[in-house]
């Protein structure tokens, strides 16, 4: 049986299909012959299910229905243009890691925004006046998440034999930052990324 909701998207989908019949001014016989075509076999909307009713309004529209907004419909917010500067996109990609350490179930600019604005007050990357704090506090937390990944992802190479059985976090830290003290954020996002690098070549040969 179907669900109310379902009932009351489909009666939504019936009410814009009349719409689109006035709108038209198409007399009844060719209304149907629309729905004959949308539709192989049907002559009206009642017999028609959720995914039919779409595929009529969709040959209404090839017939040049075009649907109103309603009167009361708030508009779309305007979309913010993305702050590409050399310390918005740092924070960017720190905050991106952190998404894929795993560390945050929501990786969108709104959400890195939304931190932001704990943080400073502002709710825009464009908007801070002095970005090295909110850097400097991802890095901080990713520095922190980054050694049980590197682990994680180092022993996962190891079991597909693409690294010595010997190596460890830090020869790898070693390799991709040889100037670099082992603990700072970006001698382990080095060798993280180096990592990344040899699993995706791993992908690649297969």
């Amino acid at each position: 049986m179907p669900s109310i909701a379902t009932e009351h998207i489909r009666a939504s989908k019936i009410r814009m299909i009349q719409v689109a019949k006035r709108q038209l001014a198409i007399e009844d016989a060719d209304y149907r012959a629309a729905i004959g075509r949308a539709v192989k076999g049907k002559s009206s909307c009642s017999d028609c299910t959720t995914l039919q009713l779409d595929r009529v309004i969709d040959e209404l529209k090839r017939l040049g229905f075009r649907p109103r907004k309603p009167a009361n419909a708030k508009p779309k917010p305007e979309r913010r243009p993305l702050d590409t500067s050399a310390d918005a996109s740092k924070a960017r990609a720190v905050w991106l890691l952190l998404a894929e350490l795993g560390a945050l179930r929501d990786p969108s600019e709104a959400a890195l925004n939304a931190y932001v604005c704990r943080q400073t007050g502002v709710d825009d990357l464009a908007w801070v006046r002095d970005m090295a704090p909110v850097t400097e506090g991802l890095k901080a937390w990713a520095a922190r998440l980054l050694p049980a990944a590197l682990q994680i992802r180092l022993d996962a190479l190891k079991a597909a034999k693409l690294l010595v059985p010997g190596d460890t976090v830090a020869d790898v830290i070693q390799r991709a930052a040889p100037t670099r003290r082992p603990d700072t954020f970006d001698a382990l996002w080095s060798a993280w990324e180096r990592l990344a690098i040899i699993a995706s070549a791993q992908v690649g040969e297969k």
